[in-house]
């Protein structure tokens, strides 16, 4: 898995992922990344526009939880649609840089429907110098 940014798995009717990254900062960008690349082929998204999405949370685990919800709901909600990330941490809170531009039918092919994030099996653990994740979406 180290030359790729997530893998996919199936659970029961849903859809899962499995994450590593070095540090816990590229994890949770690899996460927003890789969000985006399920809902949509994110090849002709354009990088026009930056969002910025602040969450706050007592454990990595609501922090991915809320940051992966909102997210979601930018896309659902806003109709944009991000190809890249950026990700700042602070005591208690995450805040995620996306880059992309309003989701177009015409020139963006769309994927995959995620009704929300998931809590079953939602785990972020380090061990030996490897941030992991494993988040399991609803479709």
């Amino acid at each position: 898995m180290a030359d790729e940014l997530f893998r996919e798995f199936d659970h029961t009717g849903d859809l899962g992922i499995e994450l590593q990254a070095p540090t816990r900062k590229e994890l949770f960008r690899r996460a927003c990344i890789a969000l985006a690349q399920i809902l949509v082929s994110t090849e002709t998204v354009a990088c026009t526009q930056e969002r910025a999405i602040k969450v706050c949370g007592d454990s990595d685990v609501d922090l991915m939880h809320d940051l992966l919800t909102a997210l979601l709901n930018l896309f659902v909600a806003d109709a944009f649609i991000w190809k890249d990330a950026r990700v700042d941490e602070a005591e208690g809170s995450l805040t995620a840089h996306v880059c992309g531009e309003a989701f177009d039918r015409s020139r963006h092919e769309f994927r995959t429907e995620i009704k929300a994030i998931t809590y079953h099996q939602l785990a972020i653990e380090k061990k030996s110098d490897l941030w992991r994740a494993r988040v399991i979406f609803d479709v």
